[in-house]
């Protein structure tokens, strides 16, 4: 009896580590921003679940301890703007959105997850990404509507330190229930950028970056736009940029 009580607290305390997910319907995505010379594509997408929220400094250090992975320590471009010190954080930045991570980070965040929980966890593709940052609304160019705030997000801020960024559920959520959706960090998707969206399978020549989506607490408003379309090398880490995770149905 006593095993069976340890092997249900283990369990229990596994479940609790896991993201929060919201549930996103079968729906038909067009993806692309014609502003940034992005050609519009059509793709049906399968139901899945995206997290409610980015991954976490305290969620990322998890990662670190258990799988002994490198810390987030700097970014690309040489400067300084790091929250991690080693392997630790300041505690008022536990909640906020890790930063300074690469593609290849959330890449082999989301497979140590998958590996501790039995569950496919990865990133969302870039159709995913758009349907479940929409929120259901048609046409409208914020997660709630057409219009955005700082009561909704952060954008429009300069460096600060460990005030630079929010937390993961700062702001509103829109209808599925995701926060940060707009604004806050950039986040990384699985898929290749191609510039005009078009072509699948992506060429091996057209295989430079990775497509990152919602714009980040140092961009003004149209940058957060649900169809805006960025990209980075995929060893690329800078404190703009973290990430969130997705679930097959």
């Amino acid at each position: 009896m006593r095993k069976l009580s340890l092997s249900l607290a283990a369990a229990a305390l596994l479940m609790a580590r896991e993201p929060e997910t919201a549930a996103i319907p079968a729906q038909k995505c067009t993806v692309g921003d014609r502003v940034s010379h992005d050609e519009t594509h059509k793709e049906n997408v399968a139901a899945f679940r995206m997290a409610k929220t980015c991954v976490t400094n305290e969620e990322y250090k998890r990662f670190v301890d258990e799988a002994g992975y490198a810390p987030p320590e700097r970014n690309s471009l040489g400067g300084d703007h790091r929250l991690w010190n080693g392997r630790e954080f300041p505690p008022e930045i536990a909640r906020q959105p890790v930063v300074n991570v690469s593609w290849k980070d959330a890449v082999a965040y989301c497979s140590w997850l998958a590996k501790k929980t039995g569950k496919p966890y990865r990133l969302p593709t870039e159709e995913e990404w758009e349907i479940a940052a929409r929120g259901g609304l048609k046409g409208k160019q914020y997660p709630w509507g057409d219009a955005v705030d700082k009561k909704k997000a952060w954008y429009g801020g300069k460096w600060a330190g460990v005030q630079t960024l929010q937390p993961v559920d700062y702001g509103e959520a829109n209808s599925y229930g995701l926060f940060g959706m707009a604004g806050n960090v950039w986040q990384w998707v699985d898929d290749w950028y191609v510039p005009t969206f078009n072509g699948r399978p992506v060429e091996e020549e057209l295989k430079l970056f990775k497509a990152i989506r919602g714009g980040s607490w140092s961009n003004d408003d149209g940058f957060l736009k649900v169809n805006y379309r960025n990209s980075h090398p995929p060893d690329f880490k800078d404190f703009f940029v973290g990430f969130r995770v997705a679930l097959s149905q």
